[in-house]
This record gives C-alpha cells, sequence and structure tokens, in this order.
C-alpha cells in the first residue's frame, strides 16, 4: 500500500509538479475523511424533507409533538381546545395527582385551587372545545402563564 502511495505522489509530482502533488495529497486526505465518516455508525446524512435534527433525538421522541402542541395554542380558539388544552390539562392532572393527591376526574376543585382561579377556565375539562377556527387562540403571554403556574405546582 505505501508502495503505491509512493508511486502516485511521485507520478503527481513529475506531471504536474508542486500543484499536483497538492492537489493529490488533498484528494487523499478528502477520501481518507470520507472512509472515516462511513465508518461511524449513524453518521449517515438525514434524507431529504426529514424533520431538522432537533426533531430527530430518539430520546425524546415526543417532542416534536410537545412543540407542535404549544405552537397550536396562538393559531385560533379551535386549535388550542384540541391541540394544545389536552396536552396541559395531561400535565395538569399528573401534577395534581403528583403533589396534591387529588385526581383531577373526580376532584376538579383540587385542581382548581391548585391551578388558579384566572387561569382555571382556559384548562377546565368541562368547558366544551371550540369549534370557531377564526376566533383568535391563547397568546403567547397567555400560554407562558399557564407553563409557569403549571411549573409552580
Amino acid at each position: 500500500m505505501s508502495l503505491a502511495a509512493v508511486v502516485v505522489l511521485a507520478a503527481s509530482y513529475a506531471a504536474a509538479g508542486e500543484s499536483g502533488l497538492l492537489a493529490i495529497t488533498g484528494l487523499a486526505a478528502l477520501a481518507a475523511l470520507l472512509t472515516a465518516r462511513l465508518r461511524i455508525p449513524g453518521a449517515s446524512r438525514p434524507a431529504s424533507g426529514s424533520a431538522p435534527a432537533r426533531f430527530r433525538n430518539a430520546a425524546f421522541p415526543r417532542y416534536r409533538q410537545i412543540h407542535v402542541a404549544l405552537g397550536e395554542a396562538q393559531v385560533s380558539q379551535r386549535h388550542f381546545d384540541l391541540v394544545t388544552r389536552p396536552l396541559l390539562q395531561r400535565l395538569l392532572a399528573a401534577l395534581v395527582a403528583d403533589r396534591h393527591g387529588a385526581d383531577m376526574s373526580t376532584d376538579v376543585t383540587a385542581a382548581r385551587e391548585a391551578l388558579g382561579g384566572d387561569v382555571w377556565p382556559l384548562l377546565d375539562p368541562a368547558r366544551p372545545a371550540s369549534a370557531d377556527s377564526s376566533a383568535p387562540g391563547v397568546s403567547l403571554d397567555t400560554l407562558a402563564a399557564i407553563v409557569e403556574r403549571l411549573e409552580d405546582l
């Protein structure tokens, strides 16, 4: 292998001088890098049109779903009620059960008191979902207030 490399380097120098030597050395380095890249497990390129890298993390398969659900809050009241609100209600139910020992499905009062009366109407499971896609959704400030309240539980 090394004899072949010496012959190729000598031939490129004889044919094109220092620029030929530089070109062949660059190509050899590129070939070495490509070979190393192909040998690294999981280093293959993603298919075109696949999700951005921040959503491909196998350790967090639901990250994209949560990201989309929170983004839907602003689209319309219907989007908030059908996409974002169920996610936030599940989080509320888990937090109320874990930190307050109450089941939100049977003890709505405990959940309302834990969350606070000002934010409760947005997550109240008894409130029917809106069918109006033209009504404005929940603002980022309101969504931030809900998330902060959930974090404080």
